[in-house]
Order: C-alpha cells, then structure tokens, then sequence
C-alpha cells in the first residue's frame, strides 16, 4: 500500500512537471534555479531539462558515458529524492517561459466572499460581478488551475472572469490566479 502510494506520487510530481515544463515551452538551463535539487554526486553533471516529443522529462547531461537521461532514471537511481522532486516543482513555477509567460501561481487573499442569489444557493454571484450565466465557474485545484469536473471531494472552483479561487463549502475566496492553466487536468 505504502509502494502504491509512493508510485502515485512520483506520477504526480512527474506530471505536474510536465505541466511546468509545457508552460515553459524552452529548455530550462539548471543554472537558472535558485538551487540544484538533485544529490550533490550528480548536480554537477546535469546541465537542463526540457520536454522531448513524448512529452518526457530529459536531463541534458555532461555524463561521460551520456548527454541525456531520463528525469524517471534519475528518480529510479536515486539521484533525487521526493523532497527534491517537490523542490524541482516550486523552483520551475518561478521560471519565465518563453515569450515572457508566467508561472500559474495563487496569490492568497483574506476576508473576501462571494455571494449568491437569495433563491438559489447555486447561483453565485462573484465579487467581480461574474455568474454561472456569464463566465462562469470551472472547478479547480488549490492552484487555481482547472481539473476534471466530477472528481470527488471537489470544493474548489475558479470564477472564469477573474481568476478567484473560491471554495464551494463556505464561498470564501482563497485566492486570486492572474495566469492560470486553462487546460484541465
């Protein structure tokens, strides 16, 4: 069980640094992070990552034995850790991407609620104005970027007309999200 468990969090982890490395859309030079997130025996070696036409994770390299390797090897050689994957992800969300695209990320915000129409619970009404009936509200993950609707225990949800992050259960805003992912998960 505890295997499983780790084996879902290692295709999470992997699959959210696709999403990072997609938004990208560029080679990322390591040098380019504020800190080298793999084990201090190969740090040196590896020089960036980037996405290859399968959308896999390939570290360039300066192996003597190879100039690339997949990002899945290295976690299998132990040569980064589960700490260092997650540091991996929040050190991508700070990179620029190309054409000057920025990360999705929620900035927190306190004491802010949405409404909803005395009628009908369903019908809300955002700060900014937006209904069901106009933009809308898609439902998101605590980034703010969109998920598959209908997964359970789903509370989240984005006001598409200004990116709020609103959770359903007591319509407080969490957040705010500029430059969300609109693609859902």
């Amino acid at each position: 069980m505890l295997k499983a468990g780790l084996l879902d969090f290692v295709e999470e982890i992997i699959y959210s640094l696709t999403c990072e490395l997609q938004r990208i859309s560029r080679r990322v030079e390591i040098a380019e992070l504020k800190f080298h997130p793999f084990n201090d025996q190969v740090s040196i070696y590896i020089d960036a990552m980037r996405l290859d036409e399968n959308a896999e994770i390939i570290l360039d390299t300066s192996f003597t034995d190879t100039t690339e390797k997949l990002l899945r090897i290295c976690i299998s050689d132990l040569e980064i850790d589960f700490f260092g994957l997650l540091d991996l992800l929040e050190l991508l969300k700070g990179v620029e991407g190309k054409n000057g695209v920025l990360p999705s990320i929620l900035q927190p915000v306190t004491g802010e609620y949405i409404t909803h129409e005395q009628q009908d619970r369903e019908l809300w009404v955002c700060v900014c104005g937006n209904m069901p009936n106009y933009n809308g509200f898609y439902a998101c993950d605590e980034d703010g970027d969109l998920i598959e609707p209908g997964n359970d225990g789903e509370y989240l949800y984005r006001c598409n007309y200004c990116g709020r992050v609103i959770n359903d259960r007591n319509l407080q805003v969490i957040g705010i999200n500029l430059n969300p992912n609109n693609e859902e998960g």
